[in-house]
């Protein structure tokens, strides 16, 4: 529940130009927020399928100067060759997990259970189209039950641009491929 009012309050931030430092704010759902380091996200690629149903997102994404970024992705199917929200999917943190990116229910490969849990540590992200054409990428670092690192990415409509010519017609992502994004650190009082 908290990290959806985080989110919210994220999107606001992200669509100022500046990100000045905030001061430590204590949210009206009993959460303390901090800026932390930024994430690095890096080979971002969105995209529908061109003659397909379906869309997807992948990107790597780095924290707090890590030397080994997590890599992220899913799949969403799209009625109208354009990209889609698609709810919060969980990152594989071991390289060998192929995690719930693609709406599994986070097993890994070979049967073998995953490491990826919707409580405790684990990094997820959620892509949500907006009404004005605009798109936001939150990304989610939970530390523990209690504390998580998010950031949300603001995309602009012109970066989400339609591409192609009739059947070929389909959105792709346009923006930078490797960008920051502003990160704050939510802790549950008490």
């Amino acid at each position: 529940m908290y990290i959806r009012l985080l989110y919210l309050l994220l999107l606001g931030v992200a669509s100022i130009t500046t990100h000045a430092s905030p001061t430590p704010a204590v949210l009206d759902d009993g959460h303390d927020l901090n800026q932390v380091p930024a994430f690095n996200v890096t080979n971002f690629e969105a995209s529908a399928m061109v003659l397909s149903n379906r869309n997807f997102y992948k990107f790597n994404v780095t924290f707090y100067n890590e030397a080994v970024p997590v890599h992220c992705e899913a799949m969403g199917t799209t009625v109208n060759h354009q990209l889609t929200s698609i709810p919060q999917t969980w990152c594989p943190t071991d390289p060998g997990d192929v995690g719930s990116g693609y709406g599994g229910n986070g097993t890994g490969t070979n049967n073998h259970q995953s490491n990826i849990t919707t409580t405790g540590p684990g990094v997820s992200f959620k892509w949500t189209e907006q009404p004005d054409g605009s798109a936001a990428l939150l990304i989610v670092r939970r530390i523990n039950d209690r504390v998580a690192d998010t950031a949300v990415y603001k995309v602009t409509p012109d970066c989400i641009p339609m591409m192609g010519d009739d059947i070929f017609r389909h959105q792709v992502y346009e923006g930078p491929e490797n960008f920051s994004v502003p990160a704050y650190r939510s802790s549950e009082l008490g």
